[in-house]
């Protein structure tokens, strides 16, 4: 019998996996609007990441109202100061760490764990035997985001552009701590390091191609490396349209790429394979999964199927709830992958 690892590794390297891999990922936000029922559609259709589902989560005491509103203040480790409308949903930030790249120089970032320690041994034990039965992903690397999760977009923007001193010194120190976050990872022989980076918007890529080429794609290729020479794969996330930026991740070795899958034309398949890059289908949460019929989402997850079988491999399905999605539609989304992956 084919072990959820084998059937990931086979949709990575295009080596005709059994049937296509399916990921659920476990957002509080649509458990708590669906409760038991999507814990039970969950179980019924397992998954093939290492994933249970056992209990609907609550928002911590003191978070909702008499009501029935949420509203949640959290710091980060980072110093961040979050605020939380929708439970489960990321919040926005309500106050940075500090107050400009400048100030930035002073800043002590959060220390990496440490290798060798208890915690990294109960770890490295607990992702040993995963590895038996699954496909391990580790890491939550970035650059852009941790950038504007510590300052305004509009910073991180105008830093890169006029080529800002500060701004450039902290980048450097912020990859240098990633080099650290891929070094863990590595020596808890996690199978693929996962990266997250939005550079597309809904129309366009976020910034120019020569500007991501001088200022972030050599810290990517040095962190990249890092990954390849240790013999594992690169997983990038990325949402909108990322144009001549999915070019230059292309370039840079991506092996597993999670796209807003929309913001793509037809060839994206037959492009993604001759660079021999996997990919997680998302379906379209804008609007096929909150507002379509299940008919168009069983229509939908049949196209995808149909394409990714024909390439012998290349997709894997994603599977990400939250609480805008009425239960028919989400019954109607998980049944489907399962019936024609």
């Amino acid at each position: 019998m084919t072990t959820s690892r084998q059937r990931m590794l086979d949709a990575f390297h295009f080596t005709q996996p059994d049937k296509m891999p399916v990921v659920y990922h476990p957002s509080p936000a649509g458990l708590l609007k669906h409760g038991q029922k999507l814990l039970d559609l969950f179980n019924a259709y397992p998954p093939d990441n290492p994933i249970t589902f056992e209990r609907v989560p609550q928002p911590p005491p003191g978070t909702v109202d008499a009501e029935g509103n949420y509203h949640e203040i959290r710091t980060d480790e980072w110093g961040t100061v979050w605020e939380h409308y929708i439970y489960g949903i990321w919040g926005i930030p309500k106050q940075y760490p500090f107050a400009s790249w400048q100030a930035a120089r002073d800043y002590a970032m959060p220390p990496v764990p440490t290798i060798g320690s208890p915690a990294f041994h109960e770890e490295k034990v607990r992702i040993a035997a995963l590895k038996e039965q699954y496909m391990v992903f580790h890491g939550g690397i970035s650059l852009l985001e941790k950038l504007q999760s510590l300052r305004p977009m509009e910073d991180v923007l105008l830093g890169a552009l006029t080529d800002d001193q500060d701004f450039l010194a902290f980048l450097e120190r912020l990859a240098a701590r990633c080099q650290q976050e891929i070094a863990y990872s590595l020596a808890l022989e996690a199978d693929a390091i996962s990266f997250g980076d939005d550079w597309g918007t809904q129309k366009s890529q976020l910034v120019s191609t020569t500007l991501f080429r001088r200022i972030f794609k050599p810290l990517y290729r040095e962190l990249f490396a890092q990954i390849k020479q240790a013999g594992k794969k690169v997983f990038f996330h990325s949402c909108g349209r990322l144009e001549a930026l999915f070019d230059e991740l292309l370039d840079l070795g991506i092996d597993g790429y999670w796209p807003q899958i929309t913001c793509y034309g037809e060839d994206f398949p037959q492009v993604c394979k001759q660079h021999g890059v996997a990919i997680y289908i998302h379906p379209d949460r804008q609007r096929l999964i909150p507002l379509g019929t299940p008919q168009e989402i069983d229509d939908a997850i049949h196209r995808y199927a149909d394409i990714y079988h024909a390439l012998g491999g290349g997709g894997i399905f994603y599977v990400e709830i939250e609480n805008d999605a009425p239960f028919e539609n989400v019954q109607a989304l998980v049944e489907a992958v399962h019936r024609y992956r």
